[in-house]
């Protein structure tokens, strides 16, 4: 917009907190994660607001349980009342019997008024206790709605979900390139990506991880494209924001000090990888066996410690900093196991072509 130096004109300049910005790039983060989707009827939707008007609960548990069932409908639980909602309009894309527990639906009212001009709701779970993103289709605009874990839940502080993300290392000329096809066309997939610069669909999707995190590229849910967006006018001061949480930060220290034992990498059969091993504390008093399950895109499918953070929360406020000491460890096998999986692929593709 051209002012024409225009007196009357007057643009103010806001800062805003380091949290504000951090909490973006969480969101934003989240979106890039593995979720089951549902496709909910508007009815549906309208339902469950109806229930969530007409009930007021008084005690816990304050949740909606998704039960999820291969070939049958979407059901939904309203705990504390037992009170069951059966969506026989609505289809979901889960393979196997799947529970998924979210709170503060309460939030959920939003989108009521966008029931009568809906066409769908298209729903991604990132499962019990983690944020759901709900995207209503429009006629002229899709709006998407991001609710974390629960009400209380931060999004600037009690969620690390860049950490779930793949830790596959990229070359600096590599991530130039991403970012330069990227920039011309303004909208990309990652296949569409990978063919213009005749990399791995893995190096890609990594390095648009990474400028997702540095707040210069968001991930588009509701068309599952990757779009040019500038958070900021200037570089974001990617000093302070480079350690997102304690547990990243005390990852680092743990693999500089090489308290990491016994790492062992094996590749399963469904394409993911397994890692466990051994970590020794911040003190190097006591010793936790740690694993992690990746899934085929390098991303934390799920894990387990011995240790207090995650007997506590499990992997609702990520992973803690032994099982990413771990991965940092074991990041040089892992890429040799995938760049061995990416060449044994493309020796069948030419055998077949």
């Amino acid at each position: 917009m051209q002012s024409d130096n225009d007196p009357a004109f007057h643009e103010p300049k806001i800062d805003v907190p380091d949290s504000w910005v951090r909490g973006f790039l969480q969101v934003s983060s989240a979106m890039l994660l593995p979720a089951q989707r549902l496709q909910l009827h508007p009815m549906d939707v309208h339902n469950i607001c109806l229930v969530l008007r007409r009930r007021k609960e008084r005690v816990g548990p304050r949740s909606l349980r998704f039960i999820l069932r291969p070939g049958q409908p979407v059901r939904i639980l309203f705990e504390p009342w037992g009170h069951e909602l059966v969506c026989p309009r609505s289809t979901h894309s889960a393979t196997s019997d799947t529970d998924i527990r979210v709170w503060g639906r309460r939030r959920l009212l939003q989108l009521e008024r966008l029931v009568p001009v809906a066409q769908g709701f298209t729903v991604h779970l990132l499962g019990t206790g983690m944020p759901s993103f709900w995207v209503a289709q429009l006629p002229d605009m899709e709006f998407t709605l991001g609710l974390s874990g629960w009400t209380a839940n931060d999004w600037s502080r009690n969620g690390h979900f860049e950490l779930l993300q793949p830790r596959h290392t990229v070359d600096q000329d590599s991530q130039l390139r991403v970012f330069a096809a990227l920039g011309e066309r303004w909208r990309a997939t990652t296949a569409e990506l990978a063919a213009a610069t005749g990399l791995s669909t893995l190096t890609v999707d990594a390095a648009l991880g990474g400028y997702v995190q540095a707040g210069r590229v968001v991930y588009d849910l509701a068309h599952g494209v990757w779009r040019l967006r500038e958070l900021s006018r200037e570089p974001l001061p990617m000093d302070k924001l480079r350690y997102a949480s304690p547990e990243e930060e005390a990852a680092a220290e743990l693999v500089q000090a090489r308290r990491i034992a016994n790492v062992k990498t094996l590749a399963r059969p469904d394409g993911g990888l397994t890692l466990s091993g051994k970590c020794k504390g911040v003190s190097g008093q006591r010793e936790y066996l740690v694993s992690l399950q990746l899934d085929t895109d390098q991303r934390v499918a799920s894990g387990d410690c011995q240790c207090s953070h995650f007997v506590r929360h499990r992997m609702t406020k990520g992973p803690c900093e032994h099982m990413l000491a771990l991965r940092l460890s074991a990041a040089p096998a892992t890429a040799a196991i995938q760049n061995a999986t990416t060449t044994t692929e493309q020796e069948r593709t030419a055998r077949i072509g």
